[in-house]
């Protein structure tokens, strides 16, 4: 947890060493695997794809099956859009509002998701782009625009990875309102 303090805080290198302390401190446990996965999703933010979907392989035979589940769907997500396009970019601006959301920096991520919607129209990250936008809005409680997003991605992608969980969030967003 204080390695994800210091994530929020801006400071990767410190969250890092701690995940690595971690890691090896608890090699064969569940705490040792949640520091690896949490060092992969670092190295996720930070656009080091190739080592995060190293590191990621190895979850996925994790113990726990959380950490596996995790693991397997930053892995698959990573595989479907990274080798979308030469450079890499797109993705690695989505990573980037990826850990601006988990920074609760919001609005930033909004921009930096809007500016891949209008760099790359076509990019097949557009849904997990209304995704991530419907975790933010519920996050700051419009949960009419989460659910506006979440019905896009059904409505406009329904083969796509992130329509089941639309389906499922929609469902619960409207549970709960």
């Amino acid at each position: 947890d204080l390695g994800d303090f210091y994530l929020i805080k801006g400071d990767p290198w410190e969250s890092t060493l701690l995940y690595s302390q971690v890691d090896k401190a608890f090699k064969d446990d569940i705490l040792g695997d949640e520091a690896r996965f949490r060092n992969a999703k670092l190295a996720y933010y930070n656009g080091d794809f190739e080592w995060a979907q190293a590191q990621l392989q190895v979850l996925k035979a994790s113990t726990s099956e959380l950490i596996a589940n995790d693991a397997i769907d930053l892995s698959v997500f990573i595989m479907d859009h990274w080798s979308l396009d030469t450079t890499g970019t797109p993705m690695a601006m989505f990573a980037q509002a990826d850990l601006l959301m988990f920074q609760n920096r919001y609005d930033e991520s909004f921009v930096k998701l809007d500016s891949i919607s209008l760099l790359y129209p076509e990019h097949g990250l557009l849904d997990d782009i209304y995704y991530i936008k419907s975790q933010i809005l519920t996050k700051e409680r419009s949960y009419e625009e989460a659910a506006s997003m979440l019905q896009q991605i059904i409505d406009g992608y329904p083969e796509d990875i992130r329509a089941d969980n639309a389906i499922f969030d929609l469902a619960e967003l409207n549970e709960l309102h």
